[in-house]
């Protein structure tokens, strides 16, 4: 084990590489917690820490009374990209992730949004806005989602990570489309992000599909460019 590094972090790239590498299939149960345990040679404590790490990262999903199994839709994401949420980058490095502000309304689809999704002018979805960071503000989200289920106005739901509440509803995606650009965010932007100057800030257009291609969620982010670095990882996966 690569010393500084939490333990639970080196044990869950780890089992992640193996599910990568497809030691573990689709659908396949990975050995029990006390299993893992003895074999990384830690406490049950570590393994159940670092298995509800890659539970958030959809690449597990914990069934009661049955087991934790290989999500069956993770092989379905692109061969080369692994589209990671903001909560789950702070953690890839070792920082807590912090949603400052959030709101949650329903809306009605306008031309654009009707356009983007494909669906009547009118028809009912849920907008979801926030403000995140570490300490202090990185970035804004504007998200809209179809309602394939209720999002509740809870705090423990708005603050956390979205793409684990959805997952935990059988929500899962099958592939990801991201453009990424440099722009120069509103004075509501800037305010919320507490940027002082008219520097060019990133933004990110984020499209989420299902297994039978239908878009669940779009999304806008813009970073504060002077906090944030967009950094992502490249895996081969085999077919």
């Amino acid at each position: 084990m690569v010393e500084k590094t939490p333990l639970y972090i080196q044990i869950r790239n780890n089992i992640r590489q193996r599910i990568e590498n497809g030691d573990w299939k689709e659908g396949e149960l990975i050995p029990s917690e006390k299993e893992l345990a003895l074999e990384y040679g830690v406490s049950r404590v570590t393994i159940r820490t670092a298995i509800k790490a890659l539970v958030s990262e959809q690449y597990l999903i914990r069934r009661a009374g049955y087991g934790t199994t290989v999500l069956k839709n993770k092989s379905a994401l692109s061969n080369f990209t692994m589209v990671r949420s903001f909560t789950n980058e702070m953690k890839e490095m070792g920082l807590p992730s912090k949603t400052m502000k959030a709101e949650l309304k329903e809306i009605e689809a306008d031309k654009f949004l009707s356009s983007i999704f494909n669906v009547k002018e009118g028809t009912k979805l849920y907008n979801l806005k926030r403000v995140r960071g570490t300490v202090l503000p990185i970035l804004y989200s504007d998200t809209y989602l179809i309602p394939v289920v209720v999002i509740p106005d809870d705090k423990d739901v708005l603050t956390g990570s979205l793409y684990a509440y959805l997952a935990s509803k059988n929500v899962l995606f099958s592939h990801f489309e991201e453009f990424v650009s440099a722009v120069n965010a509103s004075k509501h932007i800037r305010q919320l992000l507490k940027i002082y100057d008219d520097a060019p800030q990133l933004k990110r257009k984020r499209y989420s599909y299902d297994e039978t291609n239908r878009l669940i969620e779009y999304t806008e982010t813009y970073y504060n460019a002077a906090h944030y670095e967009y950094r992502t990882q490249i895996f081969y996966r085999r077919t």
